[in-house]
């Protein structure tokens, strides 16, 4: 949920709002299920072999870790968040680091992941962070990026106090510049990796 914006306070009101409150939660534990257990199968089915490194940057309070372990209880799990009170009380038990997608190359972190989630995040960044942050996220990814992103003209809900979001056509560009090619649902291999898919299975870009 959170990103390397210093001007928005992501603390412990922040996350029970958002990830607790029956009325503004985003999504239910139910949910959150479904969306890891999708991710997670659509990685495995690309590399072949169940994942065993993720990581997980705007990873808030590190719902996902849960999610994930219900699956693949040794998965290996690193996130990354800007959220001083996420990291101060989660840090040590689920694997938080303190930093943003724009510092992935300064962390002590792999050199790549079977998986890597944006969850939530990406729309708060602006044009210029998002390029830089995509570019560092692309460089860790070592099977599939799971980059969550609404544009223009999608209808979304929510804590959306983001900058305006680009029409579609503009992310998708921004995609191929940084080396990822889509291959649906919001899923992306690195263009290195792109006999890993059938040329039906990705969406080529005007680029």
């Amino acid at each position: 949920m959170s990103t390397t914006g210093a001007t928005k306070a992501y603390d412990q009101a922040y996350f029970d709002k958002w990830y607790r409150h029956p009325r503004h939660r985003v999504k239910s534990a139910a949910e959150l299920a479904r969306q890891a257990a999708f991710v997670l199968r659509t990685a495995e089915f690309v590399l072949g072999r169940p994942v065993r490194t993720v990581l997980d940057v705007g990873c808030g309070e590190g719902q996902w870790r849960a999610a994930l372990r219900r699956h693949r209880p040794s998965v290996h799990y690193d996130g990354v968040d800007p959220s001083a009170y996420a990291v101060a009380r989660f840090g040590a038990r689920r694997r938080l680091q303190l930093g943003g997608i724009e510092s992935l190359d300064t962390l002590a972190l792999r050199n790549e992941y079977d998986l890597v989630i944006c969850c939530g995040m990406l729309n708060y960044l602006d044009a210029a962070a998002l390029t830089r942050g995509v570019a560092q996220v692309a460089r860790r990814t070592g099977g599939v990026a799971y980059l969550e992103l609404f544009a223009r003209e999608d209808a979304f809900e929510g804590d959306t106090d983001w900058p305006a979001p680009k029409p579609a056509q503009w992310y998708r560009d921004l995609m191929h510049e940084a080396g990822l090619l889509a291959i649906g649902m919001q899923c992306y291999v690195t263009q290195a990796a792109r006999d890993r898919v059938s040329a039906l299975e990705h969406l080529e870009t005007s680029a």
